[in-house]
């Protein structure tokens, strides 16, 4: 009886701890991660269709099925969590925690695929980003907000 109210307390504790954001769960580091992987790229330019073949074979977007669409940002991830620093506004979801900036982008969009030979158009430029930013401190978890 004893060892059962010393969980529930602590579970009630832990459960505090995370409402008052002292606490971070980790879903929200790899989502980071996972962001990360998948939309950074700060070494080099891009911008053309044999980029986006090769990135997206690299980062692994091409197994089990070609991805339809992604889009590489080229700037280096402190600029982009700086982004997660400017005011944030109601995304589409319906959620608080978007923000917006402007970096060099690639986007990179499906022509072909057979078998995993996946063959993407690659266009670059600079544009107004959509991110959506978690945890304490904020970091960017999702592009397109």
């Amino acid at each position: 009886m004893a060892l059962q109210k010393t969980l529930s307390l602590l579970l009630l504790f832990l459960l505090t701890l995370l409402g008052l954001g002292l606490v971070q769960p980790s879903y929200g580091q790899s989502m980071y991660q996972r962001f990360k992987q998948q939309h950074v790229d700060s070494t080099q330019r891009g911008g053309t269709s044999s980029y986006c073949n090769s990135m997206m074979q690299k980062r692994k977007m091409t197994r089990p099925t070609c991805k339809q669409f992604n889009t590489f940002i080229h700037a280096d991830i402190g600029a982009i969590n700086n982004i997660c620093k400017t005011t944030k506004f109601r995304c589409k979801n319906g959620k608080m925690n978007c923000h917006a900036g402007v970096v060099r982008i690639t986007e990179c969009r499906l022509t072909a695929s057979s078998r995993q030979n996946c063959r993407y158009q690659g266009k670059g430029s600079s544009k107004r980003v959509v991110i959506a930013c978690q945890g304490n401190p904020l970091v960017p978890v999702h592009l397109g907000g």
